[in-house]
């Protein structure tokens, strides 16, 4: 980034924490208005600054003037990107408040996917890397090391041969490459990896190193894994767009699909017992409830857009 923009971003967070802090000053709005005015260059960065703000939850509150002037002077950044995630990391849960905190790693990942989206994506080193929906990931390759970051969702990885030892890391632990494909997704409280060729060893943050070989999937926490069992052949089709299943209950085939759904998607309690196969379409949920009540004896109860429920056809013995 050229001096230029570095210096108007730090001095847009300026501004923007001295009015966050005194909303009332007509002298401070006036000040603010000609240092606004006077430079395209302000213009852009106190852009930048506000559509941070808003996708941070629009947080209300006084934002502290020298946590948001340090971050904008003192963080070591490359690239706007950077500068941004530096000046969100400053800000902190007293700006912005925690929710806004937690969630500024996803909002500004190097890559990320909104619901229902997919995104594929070839590394420098030649490594295929491809995201599920609502999936976000940093990159970091150095020298010594090849680091993807997986913030939330899910990952599909075929590392592209390099001396350097590729590694994946989510909130449990790290997993490294032994040349190989596999996939990690970002559960609530867990992480966890499906190893297709070759194999992973995975170090959970207070646990012992265990190599998963190929054909195996496996679950982890910080301190353990645990539930390892083979691998569904079919685990990976969502990089196609499909998602094929083989005697799943209803209810965790429903909450699978509402991944890829924006608003609710539920099933009926009586319903939800229903054991149902199949390969549906991803990328077209409606059409995949579709084929799921031509299957089974429901119906799809549609109230709006954003309120689906699957529920009996008729009375179900």
């Amino acid at each position: 980034m050229s001096s230029p923009e570095h210096q108007a971003l730090s001095l847009a967070a300026h501004w923007f924490a001295r009015l966050g802090a005194a909303p009332g000053d007509a002298l401070l709005q006036r000040q603010w208005q000609a240092w606004h005015d006077e430079n395209p260059l302000h213009q852009w960065a106190w852009q930048r600054v506000g559509l941070l703000q808003t996708q941070l939850g629009n947080a209300k509150g006084a934002l502290g003037f020298q946590v948001l002037e340090r971050a904008g002077r003192g963080v070591a950044v490359s690239g706007r990107r950077g500068l941004l995630k530096g000046l969100v990391l400053g800000v902190g849960v007293g700006a912005l408040g925690w929710a806004g905190y937690r969630q500024a790693p996803v909002l500004l990942a190097d890559l990320r996917t909104g619901t229902g989206e997919r995104l594929t994506h070839t590394l420098d080193d030649g490594t295929m890397l491809v995201l599920n929906t609502a999936s976000a990931v940093d990159i970091a390759y150095t020298a010594q090391t090849r680091l993807i970051v997986l913030r939330a969702g899910e990952i599909f990885i075929a590392t592209a041969k390099d001396p350097r030892p590729f590694i994946v890391r989510s909130v449990q632990g790290a997993m490294q490459a032994l040349g190989t494909r596999f996939s990690v997704r970002q559960q609530d409280g867990f992480t966890q990896l499906g190893v297709f060729e070759h194999a992973v060893a995975v170090r959970p943050q207070a646990g012992e190193n265990v190599v998963i070989p190929s054909g195996q999937a496996v679950s982890f926490t910080t301190q353990a894994r645990f539930d390892q069992h083979p691998l569904d052949p079919s685990a990976d089709a969502w990089i196609n767009g499909r998602l094929v299943i083989d005697g799943w209950r209803l209810d965790r085939l429903i909450g699978e699909l509402q991944r890829y759904r924006s608003g609710y998607l539920g099933c009926a309690p009586e319903v939800a017992h229903l054991r149902v196969s199949g390969s549906y379409p991803l990328d077209d949920i409606d059409l995949a409830l579709s084929a799921i009540a031509r299957s089974l004896p429901v119906k799809v109860e549609r109230r709006t857009d954003w309120w689906v429920r699957l529920t009996a056809k008729s009375a179900l013995a």
